[in-house]
C-alpha cells in the first residue's frame, strides 16, 4: 500500500489489481534476499491505514485487498525466515485487525505520539507475535540524550 500511496500508479486497472502485481514483485526481491542468506526480512506498510477509503463500508473490502497482497509479497520464503513488518504516523485503531491478519512474524510499530496505546489494542484483540513499539518521535524537537548502559544504549 506504501508504493501504491507514494507514487503515480495505474488508473487503467482497479487499485487491487496494481497492489497484486506490485505485491508479486515484491515477492521477487523477498524470495532473492532469501536466498542471499537473510533469515529476517522487513516489508514496511507505513501507508495502510492512509489509503483506507473515507467510507466505512468501504473498509472491509480495501483491507482484505491490502492484506492479501502483503501476504502474497511475504508469503513465499521458509518457515524459519522471520516477516518483519513496521507501521507508523497513524491512528491504528480502524485497521487493528488487518495489522494483525498480516501475520508478521515481528511488527514495529510508532507508539510514541499515542502513548502506548497501540499496545492496549493489541492486547485487547489477542495479538500474539512480536511487537516493536516506537518509543521517541522522530517530529519531536526534543533531542534524545543517550546513556551507555552494559551492551545497549538507553534513552535518559
Amino acid at each position: 500500500m506504501t508504493i501504491l500511496a507514494w507514487s503515480f500508479v495505474r488508473a487503467d486497472q482497479p487499485l487491487a489489481d496494481t497492489a497484486a502485481q506490485v505485491a508479486l514483485a515484491l515477492r521477487d526481491e523477498v524470495a532473492d534476499l532469501e536466498r542471499a542468506g537473510l533469515r529476517i526480512i522487513q516489508v514496511d506498510e507505513p501507508a495502510l491505514r492512509e489509503l483506507l477509503p473515507p467510507r466505512k463500508e468501504e473498509h472491509e473490502s480495501y483491507l482484505d485487498w491490502a492484506v492479501m497482497s502483503f501476504r502474497l509479497a511475504t508469503s513465499g520464503v521458509a518457515e524459519s525466515t522471520q516477516i518483519h513488518t513496521h507501521l507508523c504516523y497513524s491512528e491504528f485503531g480502524d485497521v487493528i485487525t488487518a495489522i494483525d491478519t498480516l501475520d508478521a512474524d515481528v511488527t514495529t510499530i510508532e507508539a510514541a505520539r499515542s502513548r502506548m496505546e497501540i499496545l492496549d489494542d493489541l492486547h485487547a484483540i489477542g495479538f500474539r507475535r512480536g511487537v516493536g513499539p516506537g518509543v521517541y518521535d522522530i517530529h519531536s524537537p526534543r533531542v534524545p540524550v543517550w546513556r551507555k548502559c552494559g551492551i545497549c544504549w538507553l534513552p535518559l
